[in-house]
This record gives structure tokens, sequence and C-alpha cells, in this order.
């Protein structure tokens, strides 16, 4: 048996959907300390799947034992602008029926990850995020406040019986 760490980001972009019980191929890479270190202490995971930043270094084959959700606690920043924020502006494309507004902000919500704070919940399988163009969009949350802790998903641990 052998863990692997999906990135959210990189699956919800172009992964295949899969559940416990299918056969699947990773390219993978070995998992760096500060991988392993984010996921702690929920996984060490052996390797990370990659088809985007890095060429995989090997191949791994087999049988998906199981399944869990990766979130981690993100510690929300308000950060003020560099320079002065302008007034509502709108965007369009020529001939467009339709633009957007865009208003300032007094900041620019960043987040910081803690390490050593992975949790994980079992799922059947991972599937894609993807949202359908089409979809409606949910309401907005409101912005946390600055020093909020909020948990936010980063990845899937996959444990593979390989072939």
């Amino acid at each position: 048996m052998v863990d692997v760490v999906l990135w959210e980001w990189e699956w919800a972009c172009c992964g295949e959907p899969f559940v416990v019980g299918d056969r699947v191929v990773f390219g993978v890479v070995a998992a760096e300390e500060g991988v392993r270190e984010l996921c702690a202490p929920a996984a060490d995971p052996v390797f990370v799947e990659t088809h985007h930043e890095r060429e995989p270094e090997l191949r791994i084959s087999g049988v998906v034992r199981s399944v869990a959700a990766l979130t981690v606690a993100h510690r929300m920043m308000r950060v003020p602008p560099q320079r002065p924020v302008p007034g509502i502006r709108r965007f369009s494309s020529p001939g467009a029926e339709w633009a957007i507004e865009v208003r300032p902000t007094p900041y620019v919500l960043t987040s910081e990850q803690l390490i050593g704070t992975a949790q994980s919940e079992p799922l059947d399988g991972v599937g894609r995020a993807v949202e359908d163009d089409d979809a409606e969009s949910a309401p907005r949350e409101a912005d946390p406040a600055d020093g909020d802790i909020r948990r936010h998903l980063v990845g899937y641990l996959v444990t593979i019986d390989e072939d």
C-alpha cells in the first residue's frame, strides 16, 4: 500500500473521477518535506500526483483502497493595498450587452496555511470540481475578519494497493 496526495486545484482542472475499488494510474514525484509537514498530522504521504507543474518521476498503478479529503487551517489576513484604490470601474467587450462592475475594497484578502493542522475525512472517491459555466453561482460569503481561522480543502489522500 502506498499513500499519494492529489492537490485539489490540479485535480479540479483535469483529473478523472474515481472511487474506492477503481484501478488508477498516477504520474508521481516523491513527497518533499514541506508536503509531509503540510499534511501532518493527518497523513504522511510518500508521493504527490503531478500532471501540471513537474514531470512525473515514475508511474504508480493499482487499486484505490481509500480516499480522504485533506483540509488545512488557514489564517485569513486583510492586507492594505500598496497604492490608492480607484473608484468603481466598469469593464466590457466592444459591442457587448454586459459589463462587469468592480468596486474597490480597503484591503486585499490573503491567507496563510498553518502547518501541522491537517485533518482528513473519508470519501467514497474523487470527482472533478470544475464548475459549469451555466450554473448559477452561490451568494458570496462575507469576507472573514482579519486573523480568522478557516479550513480549506487542499487535496486528497489516496491509498493505493500497487500492482
